[in-house]
């Protein structure tokens, strides 16, 4: 059975990397994966200061461009520009995603439910995998394997939902997992050899959580920590591993 190893890795996209997760996989990949080229993007030119410095100091093998997710003529744009300067990629993972910003809080009960609060949920945390998965797919070729990834939160786990509230955030993430599972068996059906899952990466000290982090009885890990949990899930997977849903740990974690 074929597997899916980091070290032989040449072409990178990860999806949201201005800040948090999406910096730290960044940065650790570049430190520990010398042969691989990265192509990031970031949608806040505010808060992208620390991606510019390694983009700086990474000059040869990391690009980043300003690409607004909630845009499909963006994302459109981007794709096809990274068309022409590769022809396959290794590894993809979509690190956007949102729980909360100045005029959003995760919903507590149904009074605090908007029509639109849950679609802005939805169009950032579920919509943007399978436009990525669709404009990205010429660059997913059947061979090598290659793997696609979002990361997901096991609060979107039905089962796991014991607690309730959180509505968009929770509803969004699973129709994200969703989206995973039905991209995997179409890859399946294409002779596709990529690997498309759901990560669920953990409590992580970011802009996301840390409003919620002083009520929190789980093990907080840092960013750094936390890129290193993933990419260790990701190395060394298989292909049975294809539209799965997996915890930071590696376990799998029920739909």
């Amino acid at each position: 059975m074929e597997k899916f190893n980091l070290e032989s890795i040449k072409n990178v996209l990860i999806i949201g990397s201005g800040h948090g997760i999406g910096l730290s996989l960044t940065e650790t990949l570049l430190k520990n994966y010398q042969d691989c080229f990265i192509y990031t993007t970031y949608r806040d030119v505010s808060r992208c200061d620390s991606l510019k410095n390694l983009e700086s100091q990474y000059r040869s093998r990391l690009v980043t461009s300003l690409v607004n997710p909630l845009d499909e003529s963006s994302l459109e744009e981007f794709t096809n520009e990274l068309s022409e300067k590769v022809q396959h990629l290794d590894l993809v993972i979509n690190c956007v995603g949102v729980l909360h910003s100045e005029n959003m809080k995760p919903e507590k009960s149904l009074n605090d439910i908007s029509m639109k609060q849950l679609l802005d949920s939805f169009a950032i945390n579920s919509i943007v995998t399978p436009l990525l998965a669709k404009m990205l797919l010429p660059l997913l070729r059947p061979k090598p394997l290659s793997v696609f990834a979002s990361l997901s939160a096991k609060v979107g786990s039905i089962n796991d939902n014991t607690l309730g509230g959180w509505y968009g955030y929770r509803a969004s993430k699973s129709a994200l997992n969703m989206f995973i599972k039905t991209v995997a068996l179409e890859f399946i059906n294409r002779k596709i050899q990529c690997l498309s899952l759901a990560i669920h990466p953990g409590t992580t000290q970011t802009d996301l959580s840390e409003p919620y982090l002083k009520h929190t009885k789980l093990n907080v890990n840092s960013p750094e920590k936390t890129a290193l949990n993933i990419l260790n899930v990701l190395n060394d997977l298989s292909t049975d591993a294809n539209g799965k849903f997996l915890n930071w740990d590696g376990s799998e974690i029920s739909w």
